[in-house]
């Protein structure tokens, strides 16, 4: 019975951490290159039950400890691609990310709204600067133009090269502030990824799929829920009722 209390339980915690990985989806659906997460529920290693009574161990069969939560996975397929016209607005299309300088070092978006700091730096949109092959990008004025392999050029004269990195498939990508993710890994240069100018990449959250899991989630988080409260019943029944002496 306490077994049952610890598995309904847990069951619960899975799906409200499960329901804060999709609100979080959700919140950012118009955030541009955002990337949603995807998470599942699954047992913790099921225990094996044998039979003991005799001196012929047999097995009888296997049961659930509790669930978990899988450690959310970044989707990294690409958003749609919307034109603004800006000409500091950027996509890339492929799996590349923009690198950016930060005080906690080097972080990677897909969020191309960028603009010109006071020294007239290509930034982010809360002020960290962009970086090119060698280094932040500054540009004089005249008008700005980005090649599909990442070349920035003012009036026909180059000024650099984005430096946009790929990471190889088994790195771990974790969510930090604005947008902007770090690796456990370190990337390399892309090869392949092209830079559009005067688009943005949209958030490649599928709204649909977000709103049937967090249904899903509420339901499991409710029968869990009513498992936890029958449960302890039975045991205050068993503690208070069965082993009442009758007079």
């Amino acid at each position: 019975m306490i077994r049952t209390i610890y598995q309904a339980a847990s069951a619960m915690m899975a799906q409200m951490a499960r329901q804060l990985t999709i609100s979080t989806n959700l919140s950012n659906v118009d955030t541009p290159g955002y990337r949603q997460q995807l998470s599942g529920v699954n047992d913790f290693r099921e225990m094996l039950l044998s039979r003991v009574a005799r001196a012929d161990v047999r097995l009888i069969g296997s049961i659930s400890t509790a669930v978990r939560l899988d450690q959310p996975e970044l989707d990294l397929s690409q958003g749609a691609l919307v034109e603004t016209g800006q000409p500091l607005d950027l996509a890339i299309a492929g799996a590349a990310f923009f690198t950016v300088q930060t005080p906690e070092g080097l972080q990677y978006t897909r969020d191309g709204r960028f603009r010109l700091d006071e020294q007239r730096r290509l930034v982010t949109a809360d002020g960290f600067p962009v970086l090119g092959e060698g280094g932040p990008i500054t540009i004089p004025p005249g008008d700005v133009w980005v090649d599909p392999d990442g070349t920035v050029r003012v009036n026909d004269q180059v000024i650099g090269r984005l430096l946009l990195t790929e990471f190889p498939a088994d790195a771990q990508l974790e969510l930090v502030e604005q947008n902007r993710y770090t690796s456990d890994v370190a990337g390399v240069p892309s090869q392949t990824a092209g830079v559009s100018q005067g688009f943005l990449e949209q958030s490649n959250v599928d709204i649909t799929r977000a709103i049937t899991d967090m249904l899903a989630a509420n339901r499991s988080y409710a029968l869990a829920q009513r498992a936890l409260q029958i449960a302890d019943d039975s045991l205050r029944l068993a503690v208070n009722e069965i082993g009442k002496i009758s007079a």
